[in-house]
């Protein structure tokens, strides 16, 4: 038996860990920002918008296999640092194409870059907090969800209006994270297992991806997680064209709208959340997944209540929907620790 142990450069790694989240979700956000651009331009149908999502998701969830066994057995510091110099490389690339197929093409590459981040990021968060914290470190990581958001709808809409182009905020998004996956080849990783209470065994695991498939709460996760990301990428994806369409917004007042439902709401539901997390844990083995369940029964029947409500105010159904959007993100302070 090990003593539970934190790494002394844990929080450090932790702060760079978040940046290169929040440059994450930034970067992946913005077609769902500029979509009614581009379809005007290229004289897209709502089927080709959706097709832009559906690819990027497809290749990130495939290209998350061989990078997330990378992540097991390779330097994780150097597969943070070459996916996020390759996703903001491509994130420039995307500003320059010319035509649908070619950003379609370019968005996939920036999926298989975004791809090598999260297993990676999550393993050596594992290894540099103990269990009793892992939580709240998990629920700091997360934090880039929301903020890159947040960042992402308060700020492209002025970027299309102060260039006049929907090609600007790829050209600005890329440069930070070039800086910053500088940094991340510079990480000193902890001994795999450092965090944990037990000795973990290095040994090589033989068919590792049918063995973990095989664990019935693993499993249900898997599912869990297929359902709840089908709905937040289908919101993601179409909630500012709708606000344009449905409540006749401007670009810029849309992605406003939808910064306060999906960025502000995890702020308050991450930080929160991961606290409270912890707390039921302490108390209940599976407490965790228990307050998910129920934090996800409640997201549910919010969102489908503001979507259902017909022709209702703007301010109702910003407020509904964030209600929603704050119970929805425990899925990720409480399953993915």
């Amino acid at each position: 038996m090990q003593n539970s142990t934190q790494a002394a450069n844990a929080w450090r790694i932790l702060f760079l860990l978040f940046l290169a989240n929040l440059f994450n979700f930034f970067d992946r956000t913005i077609p769902a920002i500029i979509i009614e651009p581009i379809r005007m331009e290229w004289h897209l149908s709502d089927f080709q918008l959706g097709i832009i999502g559906t690819a990027f998701t497809i290749v990130y969830a495939i290209a998350g296999l061989p990078l997330g066994r990378l992540a097991d057995t390779g330097s994780r510091s150097k597969l943070m640092g070459w996916g996020l110099f390759a996703w903001s490389g491509l994130t420039a690339v995307n500003g320059l194409v010319g035509s649908f197929w070619t950003f379609l093409l370019v968005r996939m590459g920036i999926g298989i870059g975004e791809a090598s981040y999260a297993p990676a990021a999550n393993s050596l968060i594992g290894d540099l907090f103990p269990a009793h914290r892992r939580a709240r470190a998990m629920g700091i990581f997360m934090l880039g969800l929301p903020l890159g958001l947040l960042l992402a709808f308060f700020t492209i809409g002025w970027m299309v209006k102060a260039f006049d182009s929907w090609r600007a905020p790829f050209f600005i998004a890329a440069v930070p994270g070039l800086i910053l996956a500088v940094f991340m080849f510079y990480i000193k990783e902890p001994k795999r297992g450092a965090a944990e209470t037990v000795q973990v065994s290095q040994e090589r695991v033989d068919r590792p991806i049918r063995r973990v498939l095989a664990v019935p709460t693993f499993l249900w996760l898997v599912l869990a997680g297929l359902c709840f990301n089908f709905a937040t990428y289908a919101c993601n994806s179409f909630l500012v064209p709708m606000l344009q369409r449905y409540f006749l917004m401007p670009l810029q007042d849309a992605a406003v709208a939808t910064g306060v439902i999906v960025g502000v709401t995890g702020l308050v539901g991450l930080t929160l959340g991961g606290w409270i997390a912890d707390k039921i844990h302490q108390r209940v083995a599976n407490g965790r997944l228990l307050f998910a369940a129920f934090s996800l029964i409640i997201s549910t029947v919010t969102t489908a209540w503001a979507l259902h409500a017909g022709r209702i105010e703007i301010g109702v159904f910003v407020a509904l929907f964030s209600v929603g959007w704050l119970f929805a993100y425990n899925f990720y302070t409480c399953v993915y620790t």
